[in-house]
């Protein structure tokens, strides 16, 4: 129960640094996390302003998504359960609303391999999932294929997923997003975009599965 409280915890107070931050606004976007040794999530309501939202409006839901709370869970819970589902090594996700990403999930297919952040943080190139109605099966199985092993992903109109091992580490996955993409489109205003050679890629993602995998 103690490791419960924690937990719930931690996600309110993630929400507050989303918001201050600047990752998301209002009620948009949502958190959840894994309980350890269970097939259950935390995950935020939906519809309440990150400020107001306590650990009892948190919603416990079972991975055959029954969920148990006082509250509604977010409309994106099928999303966060799918992801789980499919990967055993994340531990926490975070759907973002930040305005860079919103930006190119808008008007590109994708960010390349430009810059070597993408791979330490992301895994590879940041893909844009094809547009389906948000809280629907058909977005979630978009997601997961287009998420493959990498620790994020940008839904068509609707910004960005983030993943991680933990709140934090998935926070940190948000930010790097937010930023790679702020350096995309600037990159993109002073000319074409330089992509990494295969070399470097290689080495990219070699560094990245030793940090993932140990």
């Amino acid at each position: 129960m103690e490791k419960l409280n924690e937990l719930k915890q931690q996600l309110c107070d993630m929400g507050l640094q989303l918001l201050n931050t600047g990752l998301t606004y209002g009620t948009c976007g949502n958190i959840s996390t894994r309980i350890p040794q269970q097939k259950k999530l935390i995950i935020t309501p939906s519809g309440i302003p990150y400020p107001l939202v306590t650990p009892d409006d948190l919603v416990i839901v079972s991975f055959d998504n029954n969920p148990q709370g006082k509250q509604k869970p977010s409309l994106e819970t099928p999303l966060h359960l799918a992801i789980y589902k499919k990967r055993d090594d994340l531990g926490a996700i975070i759907h973002t609303h930040s305005r860079y990403a919103l930006a190119v999930s808008a008007v590109k297919i994708g960010v390349p391999v430009f810059i070597d952040e993408i791979f330490s943080h992301i895994g590879g190139d940041i893909a844009v999932v094809p547009y389906a109605l948000p809280g629907s099966e058909e977005l979630a199985e978009n997601t997961i294929k287009k998420l493959e092993d990498k620790n994020a992903v940008l839904l068509r109109n609707h910004g960005a997923v983030c993943c991680g091992t933990n709140l934090q580490d998935a926070f940190q996955t948000a930010e790097a997003v937010e930023t790679i993409c702020h350096i995309y489109i600037l990159s993109t205003i002073l000319g074409d975009i330089k992509t990494l050679p295969d070399e470097g890629k290689e080495f990219q993602r070699a560094l990245f599965d030793k940090k993932k995998f140990g």
